[in-house]
């Protein structure tokens, strides 16, 4: 349990971290800033704020990640039938 405990830990320490790193990139007259885990946090162009905009594109991703995780679960089952299957 020690051990496992102290990797879990880590893990939520380095996730937390993550999370919470701030990239910032400007080209010409455009300043996105988003997250470690890839959540776009601020967008602003000609020095105009684009909130409406990060919200629409942190909903898309949202939804784009729901739908992989949903297709990978599905992938998954197949895979593990398969390989119940050939182990008989």
């Amino acid at each position: 349990f020690g051990s496992q405990g102290a990797a879990a830990a880590k893990m939520a320490m380095l996730q937390l971290k993550i999370k919470n790193k701030k990239i910032e990139v400007v080209e010409d007259n455009v300043k996105v800033t988003v997250t470690g885990d890839g959540k776009l946090k601020a967008l602003s162009i000609d020095g105009r704020d684009s909130g409406n905009v990060v919200k629409a594109i942190n909903e898309a991703i949202g939804k784009a990640q729901a739908f992989a995780a949903e297709e990978m679960k599905g992938a998954m089952g197949d895979l593990s039938q398969l390989l119940s299957a050939m182990k008989k």
